[in-house]
């Protein structure tokens, strides 16, 4: 893979994760909207409600039967608002667990994908998507053992391939025989 190919593809790589964390910030602005019109509507029931307290009780000036009707009403509509604004609350948290379960659920898959690639001997699609893995949790410490691994096979990988280069080359060429060092042991 030459450098601007990896440049691209850490281009592309990084283009993803502000498009996922983009969207993360979406829903989570609009799970707040949520809230916020969650709260505003208990507001205006709440000022509803003691609106109707209040002719409930002028109104008991003037036909005391009328009254009780008017205020046992009132505070009904109160508590169902408050019922629906506790249920729309649940809603959104509901929603938060799902979104943070989901992303854990791709978090499981691409784990298990890297983990497959890294036993395929695929130590650099391994690598790729452990950095997806870290757009979706930047402290993964599943990624960073997927890298490390990877990263080891890969250099386990070149030493036996130049070790093996070496004894080709002994065995077709008398040269005498020379300790080669690897960088990066």
């Amino acid at each position: 893979m030459n450098r601007r190919t990896a440049v691209l593809l850490v281009f592309l790589l990084i283009l993803v994760g502000i498009i996922i964390i983009g969207k993360q910030k979406e829903q989570a602005i609009q799970l707040e909207q949520v809230e916020m019109q969650a709260a505003n509507e208990l507001r205006r029931v709440a000022l509803d409600a003691q609106k109707a307290r209040q002719q409930a009780l002028e109104e008991a000036k003037r036909i005391e039967v009328e009254a009780q009707r008017a205020k046992r009403a009132a505070l009904n509509k109160a508590r169902r608002a408050e019922a629906e604004a506790q249920k729309a609350k649940e809603m959104a948290q509901e929603a938060v667990r799902q979104r943070a379960s989901e992303i854990q659920a791709k978090i499981n898959d691409l784990v298990a994908q890297a983990n497959a690639l890294l036993d395929s001997t695929e130590y650099q699609k391994a690598i790729d998507i452990a950095k997806q893995i870290f757009s979706l949790d930047p402290n993964s410490s599943e990624a960073k053992l997927i890298i490390e691994q990877a990263k080891a096979k890969l250099q386990e990988a070149v030493k036996q391939k130049v070790e093996a280069v070496v004894e080709e080359v002994q065995e077709n060429i008398e040269v005498p025989a020379v300790d080669l060092v690897v960088p990066g042991e």
